[in-house]
């Protein structure tokens, strides 16, 4: 296991089933991007493929069968309250399956029953976008 630091993307699928590209998705996802390469490579030495992406450097998925908590000091915060970019910490472990050889180990986030999975250092508050009425939609 290992402690990481790393910032937060697409909160809602930590309570959320991302059923987008595959309707039978029964598990939560948390997309943890921008770790450090000083951690990223602890996260390799476990076998765990770092991806590179256009919106994060050294990013990993972590999937549970059960919801991410994420928390300050003072509670729980909502995943639809947190948006890209909030800072956290916590400690990641990994589980190896019948793909491991191909795509690496399974990242996992590790968290007691009842404590949070994601401790906040710095919370971006999630802003949604105002739809525009139908009438202001340009062409």
């Amino acid at each position: 296991m290992v402690k990481i630091k790393a910032k937060v993307f697409w909160a809602r699928w930590m309570n959320e089933h991302n059923t987008q590209y595959n309707a039978d998705n029964k598990k939560y996802e948390c997309t943890l991007g921008d770790i450090s390469d000083e951690d990223a490579q602890k996260l390799e030495d476990m076998g765990i493929k770092i991806k590179q992406k256009n919106f994060a450097k050294n990013v990993i998925v972590c999937k549970s069968n059960f919801p991410f908590i994420a928390a300050l000091p003072q509670g729980e915060v909502k995943a639809m309250e947190i948006g890209n970019g909030t800072e956290v910490e916590c400690i990641i472990s990994f589980y190896t399956h019948k793909m491991s050889k191909m795509h690496g180990n399974a990242p996992s986030i590790v968290a007691k029953k009842g404590d949070p999975s994601l401790n906040i250092t710095k919370l971006v508050t999630y802003v949604p976008e105002e739809k525009l009425a139908d009438e202001e939609i340009p062409f």
